[in-house]
């Protein structure tokens, strides 16, 4: 999306007028017919779904009945300490036999629960959504095809680059710009939808995204930029975004901003290390 001139076109360019409609079955038939050249019947899991959960309990039982069952796709449920009946509605779900649940005994935050369930994870392909009903899981293969046909390391989904049904904050536009300007200049690639958490990766990546330092939802960026500086394939992929029916948002506005342009900082100064290295290592392997 480019930048307005004029806020008046640019409050319009925000309001969307849509209906959400419900996942269908239909809906996973063409994930079902791609993973099938994959299926081999040695038990072996391709996928691993990882749901990092607090205090959602009037939606992830929703989310949980309408992922894929297959057995190449395990679900992995990473409760970050949850104080709410969300633990007692996963009990409900019935359709899936391929989850694992893994409680935090304490609030560890965001980007630590994805870090605990990578290391759960046994399928080649990592997909990590939220649970909070904003993302619809049949755009999971919108991500991990990309992926498994060798075209990418590393998936975002982008709301614009797909279809979003609510009217977004102007606030919030105009910070996720001032990010994908930043990261542009500061690291070379254009991510306009930098903080969506519907993501997809191969698993190799599992240790680089371990050594994370912000691990609150700032984590959602760090990913971004150590993909980036290693040198993986980064795809912004379309998908849907759907407004939140339940609850609110816990992200702290200021926080995660602090922590964001700290994290730009670091990795940036991170880059220009890596950048002297290289000239070093290039002057000496001429010298000698």
């Amino acid at each position: 999306m480019k930048l307005f001139n004029n806020i008046t076109a640019y409050k319009a360019s925000l309001n969307i007028n849509s209906v959400k409609t419900n996942t269908r079955v239909s809906d996973y038939q063409e994930l079902y017919n791609y993973l099938r050249k994959f299926d081999n019947n040695n038990g072996t899991t391709l996928i691993s779904i990882i749901l990092p959960l607090y205090n959602e309990e009037n939606t992830i039982r929703s989310i949980l009945e309408n992922l894929p069952s297959n057995n190449l796709v395990e679900i992995i449920i990473i409760d970050d300490n949850s104080s709410d009946n969300s633990l007692n509605e996963i009990r409900k779900v019935t359709n899936h036999k391929n989850f694992k649940i893994i409680r935090h005994k304490e609030n560890r935050g965001y980007g630590n629960a994805i870090i605990t369930g990578m290391g759960y994870a046994s399928g080649e392909v990592i997909v990590s959504m939220d649970t909070d009903g904003q993302h619809s899981p049949d755009d999971i293969f919108n991500l991990i095809k990309p992926i498994l046909d060798g075209d990418a390391d590393y998936t975002i989904g982008s709301r614009y680059l797909g279809t979003y049904y609510y009217t977004l904050p102007i606030p919030t536009r105009l910070g996720e710009v001032l990010i994908e300007k930043l990261i542009q200049l500061l690291f070379g690639i254009k991510i306009m939808n930098n903080q969506n958490g519907f993501r997809a990766f191969k698993k190799e990546m599992v240790p680089l995204f371990s050594k994370a330092k912000f691990l609150g939802y700032a984590f959602c960026t760090e990913q971004i930029l150590q993909a980036r500086l290693s040198k993986y394939r980064i795809l912004e992929r379309p998908i849907k975004v759907y407004n939140r029916e339940y609850g609110s948002s816990k992200v702290v506005l200021r926080k995660i901003t602090l922590n964001i342009f700290s994290c730009l900082l670091i990795y940036y100064i991170k880059k220009v290390k890596l950048n002297l290295l290289k000239k070093r290592r290039s002057i000496n392997s001429l010298l000698f």
